[in-house]
């Protein structure tokens, strides 16, 4: 065999590993590498087939990745998440056994009477504030940013000891408060995200205006051609994609914006592989400020009904963002975002595996799959709370839990009063 012939085969060998989310390998996948040593799993060689729904079980509670060899999995399916893996870079660290690493605060955060109070306070007025811009932007053609900029400061200070009840607030959307309420879901969650890249207290703050403001030059176009139901034409979609500059050209002379923040407006639809706009930038040309805004954007712009779109689900939105992650998106902040929402949000809808719909309460740092849910049911045309499960300690006398998560459904798939849960959750829970 010729040194050339040899290459190509170990090249193919390499493109059959793939590193991947745990959470969605499948029976028939083999899995050749960790992100620990083998020696640290109950598994005695260095590969394991996956046989058993129990078998992937250990390793979606386990471990932050893995890595599939599909030439050697009786099952071929590349799952959304995979990525190249080469054997002789060094593999990026995991932090999912790291409780305490702020990537993983919102798993390991808990809803209580006092959190709760907090969050529906900072919500509030976060709500108001940005109801204030959109109406004097309206009437007058100016914005004053500097009650927003306090109400962020409160917000960024106590974020991650609200952060379970502020993203479950992000999940309750209504159809005649859209536009409100988008700009507040990316103001929280790109706070959210700034936290966890570990940014500082002036940057978390900044990432929460930009997210704030992002939108604002959509303030000063045709409603009717903004709201369009249905696709909008090309001339409509070249006219709606004025927004981005509009908006930098009203915060770009205020002297209480810091000019991150403004630029950050103008790059928002900006994308690595240079198709975005304004401007066409590529990737080493875009702020990172607007990049983790255009990630969190689009996450609860798809997680969102829309007049032209339905919304999608969490794990939909997920896949979407990482096959457009290096083209849409920055790689990073997708994979980031990733990590810090996790597999399930408090405040999302599911469907059990008895038929039941529950609603997430929290996440699990050690049993991703299995979080703590409040079944729903029926009252009246309504879901409302019934009995709390934890899903990882139920009884399991074959060894199997008996229930597990079926589906993740998107925002308002059934009609529940997601604010009434999350009050009647703080009132019992344990401060």
């Amino acid at each position: 065999m010729s040194e050339h012939e040899s290459s190509i085969n170990h090249a193919e060998l390499f493109e059959s590993e793939c590193m991947v989310d745990p959470a969605e390998l499948q029976v028939g996948h083999f899995v050749s590498r960790l992100d620990r040593p083998w020696r640290d799993s109950p598994f005695p060689l260095e590969g394991v087939m996956i046989l058993s729904d129990d078998t992937q079980s250990w390793f979606a509670e386990n471990c932050g990745w893995v890595v599939i060899d599909l030439l050697r999995s009786r099952n071929g399916y590349r799952p959304p998440s995979a990525r190249t893996y080469r054997p002789a870079s060094r593999a990026p660290q995991s932090q999912a056994s790291e409780p305490n690493a702020p990537i993983n605060m919102l798993r390991r955060a808990r809803l209580t009477e006092r959190s709760v109070s907090e969050a529906v306070d900072c919500h509030d007025l976060l709500y108001r504030q940005a109801a204030v811009l959109i109406d004097s932007l309206k009437k007058s053609g100016r914005v004053d940013t500097e009650q927003a900029r306090l109400g962020l400061r409160k917000i960024a200070g106590s974020l991650e000891s609200n952060i379970a009840a502020m993203v479950w607030l992000t999940r309750i959307k209504h159809a005649d408060e859209q536009t409100a309420e988008h700009s507040v879901n990316v103001a929280i969650l790109a706070m959210g995200l700034a936290r966890s890249l570990e940014w500082t207290d002036e940057n978390v703050e900044r990432a929460g205006l930009s997210g704030l403001l992002h939108d604002l030059g959509k303030m000063r176009l045709d409603q009717d051609i903004v709201n369009k139901p249905g696709a909008l034409t090309s001339a409509e979609l070249e006219y709606v994609r004025r927004h981005s500059r509009i908006g930098y050209e009203l915060l770009r002379d205020d002297d209480g914006i810091h000019p991150d923040v403004a630029r950050a407006v103008l790059e928002h639809h900006e994308r690595p592989d240079g198709k975005g706009y304004p401007d066409g930038k590529f990737a080493g040309a875009i702020l990172p400020l607007a990049a983790l805004v255009a990630v969190v954007n689009a996450y609860d712009a798809m997680t969102s009904h829309w007049p032209s779109q339905p919304a999608i689900s969490h794990h939909e939105t997920l896949g979407v963002l990482w096959r457009e992650r290096e083209r849409q998106f920055d790689a990073g902040m997708v994979e980031k975002l990733i990590q810090f929402l996790g597999w399930v949000t408090p405040g999302i809808l599911v469907r059990l595996s008895s038929g039941d719909f529950a609603v997430v309460l929290q996440a699990s740092q050690e049993h991703r799959l299995w979080p703590v849910v409040r079944i729903l049911r029926s009252e009246h045309g309504r879901y409302v709370g019934a009995e709390r499960v934890d899903l990882a300690h139920q009884p399991r006398p074959d060894g199997k839990p008996a229930l597990k998560i079926e589906a993740v459904l998107p925002d308002g798939a059934i009609e529940a009063d997601l604010n009434a849960i999350l009050l009647a959750e703080a009132v019992g829970a344990d401060d």
